[in-house]
């Protein structure tokens, strides 16, 4: 019983301890409102309204036979001193697009015309997020935002804001449809062939089987014939869409269609699997070594998720519907395409 009471009454401090440091810093952040203030979102000092950079306008624009925007943006700072250079980040669902840098002019409105690198018109929504860094200003301006220890407390740089509330998209609508069409049609162009040749692989093996296909005129097995349709046609091109597919990653027309692109590239590899381990049931089926092609390809990566299981056909379709699915394509839209 006094063993039992003495760990009851040391798990009893340890509690205590914990709610003691615990009120210790609610009561020192009470204490301090200055530091406790939360920079952006419109929130300021004892929870009142606060917007450093406010927007007035943007507006995305783009000459008649060009593919590059420029958004033209209206704001004011009153609260922010003249010379601070302040970032804006153009953000799609919280991934960095492109970071502009403009200055605080003398009367404190700001008018820019930022151009945009290359990106699609789509129906999803853009937005900024304005920082300010202290480590970026000039000694002048640095002085300035000292003074104003209220708005830019030490303890919250760099100073952030996301504008939630002036959310815009890039293109009319004309545009957007125009640029989803193409996009459907690139996914499905690339993942129809992948089925192409995963069809063709299976249909070879059955050649040879039959002896109509990659066999010599005693119809025998033809390596040669066999490879170069394997190596050229199949594991080399699924090679080069694996690279197209990796390049766009890094694209901004498929900014809003990275998640596709993973499914995408997952079907790539999946096919590559099954088309690869077709090849080597085949040459064991002759009698014969599997070739190293297809054993440890240089470049193709086969390396699927489900492990040593060879991916079936209906993994193949749930990729292609999860697909669908990401880039809009329904049951309707899908007879549309084919």
């Amino acid at each position: 019983m006094n063993n039992n009471n003495t760990v009851r009454g040391r798990s009893s401090r340890w509690i205590l301890r914990g709610l003691s440091l615990g009120a210790f810093l609610v009561l020192s952040l009470a204490l301090l409102p200055s530091l406790s203030q939360a920079q952006g979102e419109g929130r300021g000092p004892g929870g009142t309204d606060l917007r450093l950079f406010e927007f007035i306008k943007i507006e995305a624009t783009k000459l008649d036979k060009s593919k590059v925007y420029t958004l033209v943006i209206q704001a004011k700072t009153p609260k922010i001193p003249v010379g601070t250079k302040i970032d804006l980040l153009l953000t799609w669902r919280s991934q960095l697009i492109q970071t502009f840098t403009i200055t605080v002019p003398a009367n404190k409105r700001i008018r820019e015309e930022l151009k945009l690198k290359a990106l699609e018109p789509t129906a999803d929504k853009y937005m900024f997020r304005t920082v300010i860094d202290p480590k970026k200003q000039s000694g002048k301006a640095k002085k300035e935002l000292e003074k104003e220890t209220e708005l830019f407390p030490v303890i919250s740089a760099p100073w952030t804001e996301f504008h939630f509330d002036f959310q815009f998209v890039i293109g009319t609508a004309q545009e957007i449809e125009a640029a989803l069409r193409q996009t459907r049609e690139w996914f499905t162009v690339r993942y129809t062939e992948m089925a192409t040749l995963d069809a063709k692989v299976r249909n070879g093996v059955k050649g040879v089987e039959a002896a109509t296909d990659y066999v010599n005129s005693k119809g025998e097995f033809d390596e040669n014939k066999w490879r170069d349709f394997m190596d050229k046609k199949v594991i080399g091109r699924l090679v080069e869409l694996q690279e197209e597919i990796r390049k766009g990653f890094q694209d901004p027309r498929f900014v809003a269609h990275r998640l596709a692109l993973s499914y995408l590239l997952e079907l790539s590899v999946a096919v590559g699997k099954r088309t690869t381990v077709e090849s080597k049931k085949l040459y064991i089926a002759q009698g014969l070594a599997a070739s190293s092609s297809d054993t440890k390809p240089e470049k193709l990566e086969v390396k699927v998720r489900s492990g040593r299981r060879i991916p079936r056909s209906s993994d193949l379709n749930d990729l292609v519907m999860k697909i669908n699915k990401m880039i809009g394509l329904g049951p309707a839209e899908e007879e549309d395409q084919g």
